[in-house]
């Protein structure tokens, strides 16, 4: 056999997974544990609003700022590494659409921070409470889908197959399940806050709102990270 059909029958017989070793997809933990960091914050920015400790989260928010951009770094970091020819396990555009979901967590984080601190918001006394149950729901979607993502290198392995593939599809359920429970807490804080108009001005409820909003889509870009995953695993 000649020297150079024994190299090609080498090629041949390399593991698939060896065959992506330089695809960025497995460093998506590095993007996600900052993003992660960043999430986290919110929590506290929350507490500080109901404590009305503004100095506080006046310097909470600009920490969340500072969390967002090391999560930009991690994100433009992946971005420049994902090339246009190399064979990838995924869709490249498919990979790129979830680092997009991952960095709109962080994103959203930032951006409840901001909101924060452009007035001073009166917490209603019926609100506090369902407010950081709203927080806490979101938070375990985002923790949900810390814990998919962590699942990438072993579902490379498995070449999106098999047991690996099952068990990311139970945690997309999850994901799926808690972004629910998050949604009908927000209904919740909605309802409370519109009754109580009487309350408010009409700019607090707008921007009430539109916190609510914010904090919701922190759990929507985490469960849109699932719905990555279950594509990955539906095109393989």
């Amino acid at each position: 056999m000649s020297e150079e059909r024994e190299k090609r029958l080498r090629l041949v017989r390399i593991p698939l997974a060896n065959l992506l070793v330089r695809s960025p997809l497995p460093q998506i933990n590095k993007l996600m544990d900052a993003v992660q960091r960043t999430a986290d914050c919110v929590p506290e920015l929350v507490s500080l609003l109901i404590a009305e400790d503004f100095p506080a989260l006046e310097r909470m928010a600009r920490e969340v700022s500072n969390l967002e951009a090391q999560a930009d770094a991690s994100k433009n970091e992946l971005r420049s590494r994902m090339p246009v020819r190399l064979m990838l396990p995924v869709d490249r555009r498919d990979a790129l659409k979830l680092i997009s979901e991952l960095d709109a967590i962080a994103d959203c984080a930032e951006d409840v921070g901001v909101i924060l601190t452009l007035r001073r918001f009166e917490v209603p006394a019926s609100l506090a409470q369902p407010l950081q149950d709203f927080v806490r729901d979101v938070m375990a979607v985002v923790r949900s889908a810390t814990e998919l993502v962590a699942m990438t290198d072993e579902l490379i392995r498995a070449s999106f197959s098999g047991k690996a593939a099952e068990r990311v599809i139970s945690q997309v359920k999850e994901i799926g399940r808690l972004e629910h429970l998050a949604d009908k807490r927000q209904d919740q804080c909605a309802k409370i806050l519109f009754r109580s108009e009487d309350e408010l001005s009409p700019v607090a409820i707008f921007m009430w709102t539109k916190l609510l909003n914010k904090i919701g889509d922190i759990a929507n870009h985490a469960e849109n990270v699932g719905d990555q995953f279950r594509l990955f695993v539906a095109a393989s």
